[in-house]
């Protein structure tokens, strides 16, 4: 049982008066729910088909060589860290739609199987409309951003992305060209630190060597001074200097071997991601999910049909309890409507004159 205030007091609503005014406006209502379905179904039915490729890698870990320069770098107060941030999934979410990437793919040209073999730009492609060539790359990137969906496990470290467009050819490539551009973006950053940290070895090295041939000096020039090494301090101050050249020389070869390994990876060229699952699309279309929109759309349209029903049998009910607020509604309403009609109509004869 239901309740409803009115004027002060409180009128009871049963289900049977629910069921009463849907049964008195049952087609109203049915043409609502057919007129929903029927938009419905017509946005879904000139949706294109969408072909969905994808793909999945795991980033690399640390490197070690850079894990021991940091080691070694700390000795000399100077921070260099241990690890990468760009090796984090979540960096990599971030990339795969960066403009970075997109960039390059925007500006690319394909060959479509699908449209006779012929090469066509991905702009066109993606209906970009016209515009200077930085505004069509802008909206070309967006549009590849939109059609991009990824992801990552933190429990595994794997990043998933797919990419989504009317043509498996053209989905296939993109995917094959966002790991192309993951993996590039990563080398050449890698290269870049690396770059950075051979000039900070090197300063390093010489330093070390000068430091390194003056204690070598100093003990040569001792030793030359006292062939006969005999009183304590003497002998003291020999295997203090003694002492000096070892420690320089340990640090004269970790920063040698720092700095030869610097520079293979300066010009490394290996993988910075292992793929998982390579780029891959299936030979059949994604559902367009046509039905169960179809279905929302009637149940939309049902509801709608219901509220106006009830709508109208409340104002019709106050109008018959001579209520002038109702009635004036329902004048101004109908005012609105012929208001309408005859616009439309003006506009219908100038547009057939």
């Amino acid at each position: 049982m239901l309740e409803k205030v009115r004027d002060g007091r409180v009128d009871e609503i049963s289900v049977f008066a629910i069921g009463a005014v849907l049964l008195r406006n049952r087609w109203r209502v049915i043409r609502w729910a057919v007129a929903g379905a029927i938009v419905a179904l017509a946005v879904v039915w000139n949706r294109p088909a969408l072909y969905r490729a994808s793909a999945s890698f795991i980033p690399q870990g640390a490197d070690p060589s850079r894990a021991g320069l940091a080691s070694l770098a700390s000795q000399f107060g100077v921070s260099v860290p241990s690890t990468s941030p760009n090796l984090t999934p979540e960096f990599y979410l971030r990339l795969i739609t960066s403009r970075e990437v997109l960039s390059k793919v925007a500006r690319d040209t394909l060959v479509v199987s699908e449209m006779g073999g012929r090469p066509k730009a991905m702009e066109d492609l993606l209906d970009i409309g016209s515009g200077s060539a930085k505004v069509r790359e802008e909206a070309a990137v967006t549009e590849l951003s939109r059609r991009i969906a990824a992801s990552a496990s933190k429990a595994t470290g794997v990043v998933e992305f797919s990419v989504a467009t009317q043509w498996p050819d053209v989905s296939l490539a993109i995917a094959i060209q966002l790991v192309a551009g993951v993996n590039e973006f990563n080398q050449r950053t890698r290269r870049d630190q690396a770059a950075a940290e051979r000039k900070f070895i090197e300063g390093r090295l010489e330093v070390a060597t000068a430091e390194l041939r003056a204690s070598e000096d100093r003990l040569q020039q001792f030793l030359q001074g006292n062939r006969q090494v005999n009183s304590p301090d003497l002998q003291f101050t020999r295997d203090r200097m003694q002492r000096d050249v070892t420690l320089r020389q340990q640090v004269f070869a970790s920063l040698t071997q720092a700095y030869e390994d610097v520079r293979i990876r300066e010009v490394r060229d290996t993988p910075v991601i292992t793929i998982v699952d390579e780029p891959s699309v299936p030979a059949k279309a994604e559902p367009r999910g046509r039905a169960i929109r179809t279905l929302i759309g009637f149940l939309i349209g049902a509801v709608l049909g219901a509220l106006l029903a009830f709508v109208g049998d409340m104002i019709a009910s106050r109008r018959a309890e001579g209520d002038p607020a109702a009635t004036e509604f329902v004048s101004t309403v109908g005012e609105m409507k012929g208001d309408m009609i005859r616009r439309f109509r003006r506009l219908s004869g100038r547009a057939s004159a």
